[in-house]
């Protein structure tokens, strides 16, 4: 009612109003009316505005987000631009084949983005324990071990499993590992065998003859290898006599124990080795204790084909053949692969065998080139 009242008011007030005064006052009136509706269609329009924005920066979000959830976690070392830790805590470093290893292996680990750092324990399980725990303590992301007794690092390696480290077993059959690289002991010792059998077999047919073993009595492996070298030595030549047995790891025994055996035994003329200490430094003992006429008359084998190994077959040395069980470069390329696969999340068999083969004056240039030639 009272709307009404003010709306005749203003009918009669208009009535009244006459001629430029009220087109003026129209005029007022329109202005006013169209300011009123501009100013509620602009508020309108950013009020739906914003809701459209906000609805299109919601869904943007969750499509971010299962991006994310999709994707791998990246290695976090990587994306703060620090490189990934590999310590290699291995024994008896003058061995050639294991120095081969751990020099390849932080070459190689280097062009992974890895910084690979290695220890020798020598001979001393209790010093390899507490370079485990210094590589624990120093926050390396992964270690790879060569055990001198598996069981006095069983519980040290399983401290760096629980803390979140990659440990890997270099040929020992350690449990608390993800992955072992290692060779059958049977396999290649017969393989050594048969490889020294056709030399033996021309130079001596069923005759007898004596020979000595440079074996590796220290760790199991070792143990079971050199037994069946013995074993199978017999069953292909049971008129051989084994005249000597000497622990032979390193150039130095090596050397050492064949110059002992050629002084107590100056007939014998056959060596079998089970490792490239005996190879490098038996060669080396021969060859300082006879004429080179006499080269051919000797014939000593080794398991592990080092560069050396094989430099003394090209070159006719006493050497006449080694297994080659990839080399040292090869294992420690084994090594930083496995470890490079875990850390990206992969899955790696628990046990990696080690390839074999026979090299012998017959190929041995050309392993030579294909392995280490290229260097």
């Amino acid at each position: 009612m009272k709307t009404f009242k003010i709306a005749k008011h203003y009918i009669i007030t208009m009535k009244k109003m006459e001629g430029e005064k009220m087109k003026k006052i129209l005029a007022l009136l329109l202005v006013v009316v169209m300011t009123v509706f501009m100013f509620a269609a602009c508020n309108s329009g950013t009020s739906e505005g914003d809701k459209t924005t906000g609805g299109e920066t919601s869904a943007t979000t969750q499509e971010t987000g299962g991006d994310k959830a999709d994707e791998k976690p990246a290695d976090e070392g990587a994306a703060s631009g620090e490189k990934f830790k590999v310590g290699f805590a291995f024994y008896n470093l003058s061995n050639p084949v294991w120095a081969e290893v751990v020099e390849e292996a932080k070459r190689y680990g280097e062009s992974l983005g890895m910084e690979v750092t290695y220890v020798d324990a020598g001979q001393d399980s209790s010093v390899q324990v507490s370079q485990i725990e210094n590589f624990i303590q120093s926050g390396m992301d992964a270690i790879c071990i060569l055990a001198i007794d598996p069981t006095s690092v069983e519980d040290v390696a399983k401290k760096a499993m629980d803390a979140g480290i990659i440990v890997t077993d270099y040929s020992r059959g350690l449990e608390n590992c993800y992955t072992t690289l290692t060779l059958d002991p049977i396999k290649t010792g017969t393989a050594l065998v048969e490889l020294a059998a056709k030399w033996i077999r021309e130079k001596y047919g069923d005759n007898e003859f004596e020979w000595a073993h440079l074996d590796i009595p220290t760790v199991e492996v070792g143990v079971i290898q050199g037994q069946q070298i013995e074993k199978h030595m017999k069953e292909l030549f049971p008129n051989s006599k084994l005249v000597a047995n000497a622990a032979t790891l390193t150039v130095e025994q090596g050397q050492k124990n064949t110059e002992n055996i050629l002084q107590a035994h100056p007939n014998l003329r056959v060596i079998l080795s089970q490792s490239a200490g005996g190879g490098v430094g038996g060669n080396e003992a021969i060859k300082a204790a006879i004429d080179p006429s006499e080269y051919d008359d000797y014939g000593l084998f080794s398991i592990d084909a080092t560069e050396q190994e094989v430099l003394n077959i090209i070159n006719g040395d006493p050497q006449k053949g080694s297994i080659s069980l990839g080399g040292g470069a090869l294992h420690g390329r084994m090594l930083i692969d496995s470890i490079n696969d875990l850390r990206n999340g992969k899955e790696v068999p628990k046990i990696v065998a080690l390839p074999t083969q026979e090299v012998t004056k017959e190929n041995a240039q050309q392993f030579y080139d294909e392995v280490y030639g290229k260097k």
